[in-house]
């Protein structure tokens, strides 16, 4: 089955609290497969064999700000969001394909941030 089909989310987050949290998030959001990655490292090595429905990215983890894997989404047209503490003006250009999210970031403005980059994929199929 396609991961797209399956309604799949990449997380990225180096914070275990928040990585459970947007866990439930995302579920609440109907996605039904949900990886996590806490470095850009990983989640990059796993995106040359997967493709998820869409990511939610931190700007920074544990290996660095993961700005490659921001330009990797794009290249694949994977849509992602970005939640981060950061500020989006001093973050790598590679973020601005993304849909900014504040953090911390209030769950229903996250649902309807991911629903909405959800529905565009299905517009596209």
């Amino acid at each position: 089955m396609d991961a797209r089909t399956a309604k799949s989310v990449l997380i990225l987050e180096d914070e275990p609290l928040i990585a459970l949290e947007h866990d439930e998030i995302v579920e609440r959001a109907g996605f039904t497969q949900v990886t996590i990655f806490s470095t850009w490292t990983a989640a990059n090595e796993w995106l040359q064999f997967n493709t998820p429905t869409v990511a939610l990215l931190d700007v920074r983890l544990r290996d660095g700000p993961c700005a490659a894997v921001a330009t990797l989404l794009r290249n694949k047209g994977i849509p992602f969001v970005v939640c981060s503490g950061s500020s989006q003006e001093d973050a790598d250009p590679a973020f601005r394909s993304g849909v900014w999210v504040s953090k911390p970031c209030i769950p229903d403005d996250l649902i309807a941030t991911l629903t909405q980059a959800k529905s565009k994929v299905a517009d596209q199929a």
